[in-house]
């Protein structure tokens, strides 16, 4: 059926990703528009294009030299994106956020991926939950600002929705990061994560655990203690 098409990418799939999310810039240049572009780099399957290994030859164990060739796959796409804001004009008013999903997996093979922070995907430590969380809206937003304190993925609604002007909404998960990023607010942050019976809160730098498979609790505090080596919970 002509609809298989769509199913069947052309070459390597982070490249046409790029090729699409570039056509689709061109086609709305002239009116608002949302794109989520989530690049399946540097996902496993761990496989890269003959050009971009051997690109990496200075890197001499073989997985390494793979996901570092799938990551030089994902800059060049991103690199593509920004380049086809600025060739269609649209750069200083365009919001763009980079985020990854989580923090690398134990099943790469590769054992520093989160280095120095403890943990995996899918666990709460913060070798699992903290990413890049990159803003960039150089018509809107200060050059150069680091924003203290976390942000979760929800909040890219509410910020989005703000930016196109919708009515603010209280009953939604996530928070309009705009006055943060504009230095005109602090964040006042309590997050919950959940897992099934794995809980975790953090409210400010306190960070607490509780897993019922294995019975565990860990609290940490985060400022002092970043890559949650000192369990506070028994004090």
């Amino acid at each position: 059926a002509d609809g298989d098409a769509h199913m069947r990418p052309r070459g390597y799939v982070t490249d046409y990703f790029a090729d699409e999310a570039v056509s689709a810039i061109e086609a709305n240049r002239n009116r608002p528009f949302f794109l989520y572009l989530s690049f399946t780099a540097a996902h496993t399957p761990l496989q890269a294009t003959r050009e971009d290994y051997d690109a990496l030859s200075a890197i001499p164990d073989h997985t390494q030299r793979v996901y570092g060739a799938m990551i030089r796959s994902l800059d060049r796409g991103v690199g593509r994106v920004m380049q086809a804001l600025r060739d269609n004009g649209i750069d200083d008013n365009t919001l763009v956020i980079f985020v990854s999903d989580n923090g690398g997996a134990w099943y790469t093979g590769l054992r520093d991926i989160n280095a120095p922070y403890r943990g995996w995907k899918s666990t709460f430590f913060e070798g699992g939950i903290r990413t890049p969380y990159f803003v960039r809206w150089p018509g809107g937003l200060p050059r150069g600002a680091r924003v203290p304190g976390p942000a979760s993925h929800m909040d890219i609604f509410a910020t989005a929705a703000a930016v196109a002007g919708a009515p603010e909404q209280t009953q939604v998960d996530g928070v309009n990061m705009l006055p943060y990023l504009r230095g005109e607010a602090q964040p006042p942050r309590t997050i919950f994560w959940r897992s099934g019976p794995y809980r975790v809160v953090r409210d400010g730098d306190w960070k607490l655990q509780v897993s019922e498979t294995p019975d565990r609790v860990w609290l940490f505090n985060l400022a002092e203690d970043p890559t949650e080596q000192q369990d506070l919970s028994a004090q």
